[in-house]
């Protein structure tokens, strides 16, 4: 089975978000002709955190990164940081190789 990110993954974000406790909103401008926006920032909150991310998908990982590390209450930089190797780009570098390097 596969998952993918793609809108019809948001309500199940959302859902899940809600049922964790967050209070959920989006912050956004309507179009001229009435239209909901097509760039909005979507926002789940809950206690002194608030995390704002472009789509519910992102929003629902960067909770998951609250959840995993569990930061202490008093206000710290960096909170979000896990130590460790450059994975992106090494990942990076491995789909996309340079060929001109070391020739």
């Amino acid at each position: 089975m596969s998952l993918g990110s793609h809108a019809n993954v948001y309500n199940t974000c959302l859902r899940i978000l809600r049922r964790r406790g967050y209070t959920l909103r989006v912050d956004g401008e309507m179009t001229a002709d009435g239209c909901y926006p097509t760039t909005c920032i979507w926002i789940a909150e809950q206690g002194e955190y608030c995390f704002a991310a472009d789509n519910p998908i992102e929003l629902l990982g960067l909770v998951a990164i609250y959840d995993h590390l569990r930061p202490q209450a008093e206000a710290k930089s960096y909170w979000w940081f896990v130590e460790g190797p450059d994975i992106w780009t090494e990942l990076m570098e491995t789909a996309f190789p340079d060929e001109d390097v070391g020739a």
